[in-house]
């Protein structure tokens, strides 16, 4: 049942699961992360994810632009909830 689960998840959700991972690690490292550091967690995240699966589904989630755009922003979104809490003062 959990595998069923794992392969309902969204690209989307794989990435930003896998970036938040990276992130937490560097966190719990450094105790803070940057921004380049987040995107790289992101860019990481998302080649390992892609690199799982079937070429074929890769190349239709790739072949457009502006939906790996929208995507990106959706994994953004996702990631933002991950991040350490920072003061605003």
């Amino acid at each position: 049942m959990t595998s069923t689960l794992a392969n309902a998840q969204t690209i989307e959700e794989e990435v930003a699961k896998k970036s938040c991972e990276c992130i937490q690690m560097k966190v719990s490292t450094y105790g803070q992360i940057s921004k380049a550091e987040t995107q790289k967690c992101v860019s990481k995240s998302g080649d390992e994810v892609l690199k799982s699966k079937d070429p074929q589904e890769v190349k239709r989630l790739t072949k457009n632009m502006e939906e790996v755009v929208e995507r990106l922003k959706i994994i953004y979104k996702m990631v933002e909830k991950c991040l350490p809490k920072t003061d605003s003062n």
